[in-house]
């Protein structure tokens, strides 16, 4: 598909680079799922405390970092989902860096939980981008722009899913829907077996609030 699609911040067009919680753009044709907040780790339950740790990692680009504050009170621009990706200490976190708007997807990171730490393992900052578990592996959906497409009406969506091998994720299968087809169907293509890139990041200290200082913080 290369020369013919953009898969770009559908707020701006084609061909911008900044990236961001920006609060334009169109509302994300796939859905993200938020994790269960009974199976999910607690610092998947705290968005201050979760922002905190992505604004922390420097493999994060400084542009979601900066805009990664919150759209109202405590609501921040972010989605989750957990589950064992990786065969960490415990659950693995998959962030979601949204718009506040409307939920488009600027960015897509992997925690992998290791001696009670969290590091980056995957990043994907090429927006429209939404990352998800699925089935014990991870999903990474683009929305998939021509350059003379409106907007809100992206050519089709790109799905890839990743497992996880020898430290890293590796794709294991990729698939494309034309959504200008008259009868859309997901069309697989070919695969790559080399691993994905894997962020340079230090292992971060979730930080959670003790129960004491919550409490003191109600009153």
């Amino acid at each position: 598909m290369g020369a013919l699609t953009c898969a770009c911040v559908v707020a701006t067009g084609c061909g911008a680079t900044e990236t961001g919680a920006r609060k334009e753009g169109p509302a994300p044709s796939a859905s993200v799922r938020r994790s269960s907040t009974a199976a999910a780790p607690a610092i998947a339950r705290d968005p201050r405390a979760l922002a905190t740790m992505v604004r922390r990692d420097s493999s994060v680009s400084q542009g979601v970092r900066e805009d990664l504050t919150p759209c109202a009170g405590n609501d921040y621009p972010m989605a989750t989902d957990t589950g064992d990706l990786t065969e960490g200490d415990g659950p693995d976190l998959v962030v979601n860096v949204t718009t506040c708007g409307d939920g488009l997807g600027v960015a897509a990171y992997v925690y992998r939980m290791v001696n009670g730490k969290y590091q980056n393992v995957f990043a994907d900052e090429r927006p429209p981008v939404y990352g998800s578990v699925e089935d014990g592996q991870l999903q990474i959906i683009h929305e998939v722009y021509k350059v003379d497409d409106p907007v809100s009406y992206p050519t089709g969506q790109e799905s890839v899913l990743y497992a996880w091998r020898d430290g890293r994720f590796v794709q294991v299968s990729r698939s494309y829907a034309d959504f200008g087809a008259s009868t859309p169907t997901v069309r697989p293509e070919p695969t790559s077996t080399d691993p994905a890139p894997r962020p340079d990041s230090d292992p971060l200290d979730p930080d959670l609030p003790t129960p004491t200082a919550s409490v003191a913080a109600a009153r």
